[in-house]
């Protein structure tokens, strides 16, 4: 038995919230945005590193 789980403590605790299906991506727009939902189309931005221009 895992040590964690001797002392009762949890790991981690997902939160995933209810999803109210409305619409979706095109078949190859979802391949492109990694994603059929545009609910959940959230892209990565950069932020500038400290001292960048």
């Amino acid at each position: 038995m895992d040590r964690y789980m001797q002392h009762g403590w949890k790991l981690a605790h997902a939160y995933v919230p209810f999803q109210t299906y409305t619409k979706s991506y095109s078949p190859e727009q979802a391949l492109k945005r990694g994603t059929m939902f545009p609910e959940l189309d959230m892209p990565y931005v950069e932020e500038k590193k400290r001292g960048d221009g």
